[in-house]
C-alpha cells in the first residue's frame, strides 16, 4: 500500500513536469523555424529595401519572396501551413505559428525583434 501511495506522489509531481517540457519543446521548434522565415525576410529587405506585403496572414511556404521549400518548416511539431506572415507597409511585418491544437497559445515576432508568447485569442487578428 506504501509503495502504491509513493508511486501515486512520484506520478502526480512528474507529470506537470513533462507537460512544461513538452511545452518548451514545442514552443522551441516554432521559434527555430520563425527564424528561418526571419532570415528570409532581412535578405529580401536587403534586395528590395522593403519587405514583401501581405495585407492579411499569407502562408510563407511558395512565396516567391523567399527560398524556403515545401517540408523545410515541418518538423515534429508543425508543419509549413502552421506559419504565417503579414506587413501591410513593407515597413513592419508579423510573423506568427498558429498554436493548431499543439501550443496553449500563439508565438509571434516583428521586425523589430519582439517576441510575444502567450498571445490570447482575441489577439489572433492582429
Amino acid at each position: 500500500m506504501i509503495v502504491i501511495v509513493i508511486i501515486a506522489v512520484l506520478v502526480g509531481a512528474a507529470v506537470p513536469i513533462y507537460k512544461h517540457n513538452l511545452e518548451i519543446a514545442k514552443r522551441s521548434e516554432a521559434v527555430a523555424s520563425i527564424g528561418t522565415i526571419r532570415n528570409e525576410l532581412r535578405m529580401y529587405y536587403a534586395r528590395e529595401g522593403s519587405y514583401p506585403i501581405a495585407e492579411s496572414f499569407t502562408k510563407v511556404v511558395g512565396q516567391d519572396w523567399n527560398d524556403i521549400n515545401k517540408g523545410e518548416l515541418t518538423g515534429k511539431y508543425f508543419q509549413d501551413k502552421n506559419f504565417r506572415y503579414r506587413s501591410y507597409d513593407g515597413i513592419e511585418y508579423r510573423i506568427k505559428c498558429n498554436k493548431a491544437g499543439i501550443l496553449t497559445k500563439q508565438v509571434w515576432i516583428d521586425e523589430t525583434g519582439h517576441w510575444l508568447f502567450d498571445v490570447d485569442e482575441a489577439d489572433e487578428a492582429d
